[in-house]
């Protein structure tokens, strides 16, 4: 079996504020060795597990975070953006059996540690299918889509919540819980990798008991932009639809197709930054 791992960095055991997260801002340089602590962790556990291959996705920011060098040399990383497949990226490769999410976070308008879904800046509220969704939900159709189920969890217990509620039973892992969106009672982070790794030992060898996640088509993604201008911009992608001045919905049957058309409206919408 080969695992996927989707390494995010807000989820991250003693990560609570946007200048731990951002490569410009003072406090990344040690807050990136948080995020590959855990990636390792997963990484180490999935090999436990009976793993024979891992493949890492950087799929925080810019997705050039994980440290090269660092990595676990048994695991493959895939890095850089724009990827056509964003946070999960190489899965389309195939001959997983298994999709870890490592490091995620609450969505935008769910109270959690740096809650946000896909942009910070633009994105106010998301729904797909009428269900609130970030990006816990929108990763786990793209790996659904593929045929892949979700095996792993881990990041903050808002996350970690929405996960039980959506996925079932998959191994999950909380590292840390939200005294506001930015504090929060923190695992130290040695004690957080022992239990990722012993959850993804136990996420391989459930996996293949476990159902791929995808809701009925059609897909339907909606969005609330935070300005207006927002608005106007992702509804230059044909095919859109304006509910309000700032809601724009996208609708197809095939997902991973309403998944690009979703990448590319929040896209759109940062020209009005």
């Amino acid at each position: 079996m080969r695992v996927f791992v989707s390494v995010d960095m807000e989820g991250v055991a003693g990560i609570v504020h946007w200048d731990q997260v951002d490569p410009g801002g003072s406090e990344y340089g040690w807050a990136r060795r948080l995020m590959i602590g855990e990636a390792n962790a997963a990484v180490a556990g999935a090999f436990d597990g009976g793993s024979a291959a891992v493949v890492v996705n950087d799929s925080h920011y810019d997705m050039r975070n994980l440290l090269p060098g660092e990595l676990d040399p048994r695991a493959l990383l895939v890095s850089g953006t724009p990827k056509p497949l964003s946070m999960m990226e190489g899965l389309q490769d195939g001959g997983f059996g298994a999709v870890f999410l490592v490091g995620y976070h609450a969505a935008a308008g769910h109270p959690g540690v740096l809650n946000h879904t896909y942009s910070s800046a633009t994105v106010h509220r998301l729904w797909l299918n009428g269900r609130p969704a970030g990006e816990l939900a929108i990763n786990a159709a793209v790996a659904g889509a593929l045929g892949v189920p979700v095996a792993l969890v881990t990041g903050d217990a808002a996350v970690v919540a929405e996960a039980r509620e959506l996925l079932g039973e998959v191994e999950v892992v909380a590292v840390k819980e939200a005294r506001g969106r930015y504090s929060a009672a923190n695992l130290h982070p040695e004690a957080a990798r022992d239990a990722i790794r012993a959850a993804a030992a136990r996420a391989v060898r459930r996996a293949p008991a476990l159902r791929p996640w995808l809701p009925e088509p059609p897909y339907v993604f909606e969005v609330a932009f935070m300005q207006t201008a927002m608005a106007e911009c992702a509804l230059l992608l044909p095919g859109t639809e304006g509910l309000d001045g700032l809601t724009v919905r996208y609708a197809h049957d095939d997902y991973l197709t309403a998944f690009r058309a979703l990448r590319a409206m929040i896209g759109l919408a940062r020209l009005a930054l």
